[in-house]
């Protein structure tokens, strides 16, 4: 039983989550309009390359979902034989997914979302092949207890692949690296635009958050009982790929 110590740093830490929670409640719309667009969707692909080889019917789960993009992107490239569990602490983006789920994506009959603490997860022990996040790490409340608790739910053999903002990168080199064709930026301009604004947002928004370096994140996953950990960079620099597996 935890003493009067242990119990009001538990009650501190879901003070945190659920003011957390409130604040991407209220970002809710505005991030679907940032990652409900094709460059976005191109980069949670590349994120689902790093993670490498999957069983033939992965069990994943989308960790911090947000409005659902991610975890259709996901649901699409792996298959009918693959599950996708999205999760996000805050209710209104687990219902923007839903909504999307059920009007635009109502064939991915293997996608569900749902309202759920990473650090508390409702789930099985080693019931989960691949767990990936996407901006998600560097936001939650206790980085060190997700992690574990990811820990816990992953199959052996199963992977971790985290997309988030390195401290390292800066906008003027991610102007001149990104990965987009030019003529993707003239075919597609809207979708340009806002991925653009997007990106600047994320930057301005991670450098007040606490951006992540390589070195923390992977002294957090060994920290979690996680081997083979692996980096490398996304975004034009912006952000990195992080992979790990148990």
């Amino acid at each position: 039983m935890a003493g009067p110590g242990g119990s009001a740093l538990q009650s501190l830490e879901r003070r945190c989550t659920i003011r957390h929670s409130r604040i991407f409640d209220t970002a809710a719309r505005l991030y679907d309009l940032a990652t409900d667009q094709p460059f976005w969707r191109e980069a949670i692909g590349r994120m689902l390359d790093a993670a490498g080889p999957l069983p033939p019917a992965p069990r994943v789960l989308d960790l911090g979902c947000g409005p659902g993009h991610g975890a259709f992107v996901m649901a699409a490239r792996l298959g009918p034989s693959a599950t996708v569990l999205g999760i996000d602490a805050a209710p209104r983006m687990i219902a923007v997914a839903r909504r999307h789920l059920a009007r635009r994506h109502p064939d991915l009959a293997n996608v569900r979302f749902e309202v759920a603490d990473a650090a508390r997860l409702d789930l099985s022990g080693a019931s989960i092949d691949l767990a990936a996040g996407h901006s998600f790490l560097y936001i939650v409340p206790d980085p060190a207890a997700v992690l574990a608790e990811v820990r816990r739910v992953l199959a052996p053999g199963g992977t971790l692949v985290l997309m988030e903002p390195d401290a390292a990168g800066t906008l003027l080199r991610a102007a001149r690296r990104l990965p987009i064709e030019g003529r993707d930026w003239v075919r597609r301009p809207w979708a340009a635009a806002r991925f653009a604004g997007s990106m600047v947002t994320w930057r301005v928004y991670s450098r007040g958050r606490g951006q992540l370096d390589a070195s923390r994140v992977e002294r957090l996953m060994r920290d979690a009982g996680f081997r083979d950990v692996s980096f490398a960079p996304t975004l034009g620099g912006l952000g990195m790929h992080c992979v790990a597996r148990t």
